[in-house]
């Protein structure tokens, strides 16, 4: 994963997920956030989250309902707070609630 400079497409830093990319399906990044899917097929989940912020990750389990059978692209849109694919000649968009867990020493 890399930031680009959004003028000069400058490579600004970049990450290795440690993420086999044969195990992926489709991925997209939300917040700083790569997220990854175990399948670009019916029966997706989203497997694999990479906080770009901390350099940590996790495995997932989180289904992901791909109603046309295979998924070509998907981009995040931040203003929309939406997650658009191209599923099997389909523009389909997954409106995205993002839940902030916050820690407390109680």
């Amino acid at each position: 994963v890399s930031r680009l400079d959004p003028g000069s497409l400058e490579v600004l830093q970049s990450w290795d997920t440690g993420f086999p990319k044969r195990s992926a399906g489709e991925a997209f990044m939300i917040c700083g956030t790569l997220y990854v899917t175990n399948s670009h097929l019916a029966g997706a989940k989203v497997h694999f989250a990479y906080n770009t912020n901390t350099s940590t990750y996790e495995y997932t389990d989180i289904p992901f309902h791909n109603q046309y059978s295979h998924i070509s692209m998907m981009d995040y849109n931040p203003r929309e707070r939406a997650l658009y694919t191209w599923n099997n000649g389909h523009q389909v968009l997954y409106n995205v609630t993002l839940f902030h867990v916050i820690q407390s020493d109680g």
